[in-house]
């Protein structure tokens, strides 16, 4: 996808968001236990203010607090939040180097695409919290699929050992498929101390791997159900229905 094509896709997802807002800011959100409209609001508001600052100011190590959202004028400051930041990443080179979660990623570039994607999955929690719905570009979501099963839920930490498993599936949307294996992390992190024995990890192996399990269907329905915004009746499964929803568990996990 071309990087403007990130920045109109933020854009339009975020003024349908604010549509929602603007609708009210009270009704619960369902995929979002706890949170209200207001609360959705201000946490996606506080995001694009933080990686507005951190690009702006050129952070390669960490990033600065998100700030809460203000107690007045909630909807004028995200409708400002998003146009910031939507002219901040403008204004840099996608490959410009600036911090991100991601190791192999640190560029300005990962942010266009992490934020077009945010923005659509959050964009949809404001209108399932209105019971409403419309359309997703194709493109985009097929595009979210390969981001949550390349880069959000899988991929080794170098502090760790990844022991695989036999566990295969295949995921297929129009045009496009990834083969993910199941595998079990063992190690130390080095951030939090803690020690993980077996953990369930992803990796995109190669399509010649043998699969047990085939998943299929619209790119949307199938970025919504990794996501946990739709269920998987929404999609085809062939073979070993357990692999598909261990996979949607460890995706959860890490987003």
């Amino acid at each position: 996808m071309e990087w403007t094509a990130y920045l109109e896709h933020i854009t339009a997802e975020a003024a349908r968001l604010s549509d929602m807002g603007k609708m009210g800011l009270e009704p619960p959100v369902p995929c979002c236990p706890g949170w209200v409209v207001g609360d959705l609001i201000g946490h996606v508001g506080g995001v694009y203010a933080q990686k507005a600052a951190s690009v702006d100011e050129g952070r390669t190590e960490g990033q600065p607090d998100r700030p809460d959202a203000p107690d007045d004028g909630l909807m004028e400051w995200f409708d400002e939040s998003a146009g910031h930041l939507v002219e901040t990443l403008a204004s840099h080179d996608p490959a410009e180097p600036v911090w991100t979660f991601y190791p192999p990623d640190q560029t300005v570039g990962f942010w266009y695409r992490r934020l077009a994607h945010e923005s659509l999955i959050h964009r949809i929690d404001g209108e399932q919290a209105h019971g409403l719905a419309s359309a997703v570009d194709p493109a985009l979501a097929s595009d979210g699929v390969d981001e949550i099963l390349t880069r959000i839920a899988s991929g080794r930490p170098s502090w760790g050992s990844v022991e695989l498993t036999d566990r295969v599936a295949r995921f297929e949307v129009p045009g496009r498929s990834w083969t993910v294996k199941i595998g079990l992390l063992s190690g130390v992190s080095p951030r939090s101390g803690k020690d993980y024995v077996d953990m369930p990890v992803l990796e995109v192996v190669e399509p010649s791997e043998l699969f047990k399990t085939v998943v299929s269907g619209s790119a949307t329905a199938m970025d919504c159900w990794l996501w946990g915004r739709a269920g998987l009746g929404d999609l085809t499964v062939q073979g070993d229905r357990s692999i598909a929803i261990a996979v949607r568990s460890i995706a959860k996990r890490s987003t």
